[in-house]
């Protein structure tokens, strides 16, 4: 009898401490993330005004924590809009695929176990892989489509997480300019939601 209760007591004890194990918050989290994003090109051209588009973004994320700071990055899929509109030669739009590599560093100003605010701030490397032009297009406009495949920015932003869900607004700029001969900086705003699998 004395055998039993000690190995019901060994088997207890086992199964109390694989609970708190697995009930102790990891520093590693892995999840997934979806938003939109409003970007407006600026352009040295004193015939065209570029104006705010909509476009969307998808992709995976993992974020390191080390007590109230952390470390994240992403493989972020987004289709990027803008619009410029000419005094002379008409108007067009410039849709955008691209990829998108940020890695920021951030820090929790309220910390709970359940939610936490926080900011950030890091770079982002940025990949075009194919873009089109609709609309209006004639030879000044041809221009526009010398834009450089790659480009490096930062990014800042703001974030609140609760229970497993992530929310963030962030804005992203270029350190240099996109496309020299009309001296265009990508500018983008952008608002995701993302939930952590792990």
């Amino acid at each position: 009898m004395k055998h039993i209760v000690k190995l019901l007591s060994a088997v207890a004890l086992m199964f109390v401490g694989v609970s708190t194990y697995a009930q102790s918050p990891s520093p590693f989290h892995v999840g997934i993330k979806a938003g939109a994003n409003f970007t407006n090109i600026s352009t040295d051209l004193k015939d065209y005004s570029s104006k705010t588009a909509t476009g969307y973004g998808l992709g995976a994320m993992a974020r390191f924590d080390i007590k109230k700071t952390y470390i994240q990055t992403e493989l972020f899929f987004s289709e990027k809009n803008s619009k410029f509109e000419g005094d002379r030669h008409g108007s067009f739009e410039v849709k955008a695929k691209q990829i998108e590599i940020p890695v920021v560093i951030g820090h929790k100003f309220v910390n709970l176990p359940l939610f936490s605010l926080r900011g950030f701030a890091g770079g982002v490397y940025t990949n075009t892989f194919d873009d089109k032009f609709t609309g209006s297009k004639v030879e000044s406009a041809v221009k526009f489509e010398n834009f450089d495949k790659n480009n490096i920015g930062y990014r800042l932003g703001v974030g609140v997480d609760v229970l497993k869900f992530t929310l963030d607004v962030s804005y992203d700029g270029s350190f240099s300019k996109t496309n020299k001969e009309i001296g265009s900086k990508p500018n983008t705003w952008m608002v995701s939601l993302g939930w952590f699998i792990l």
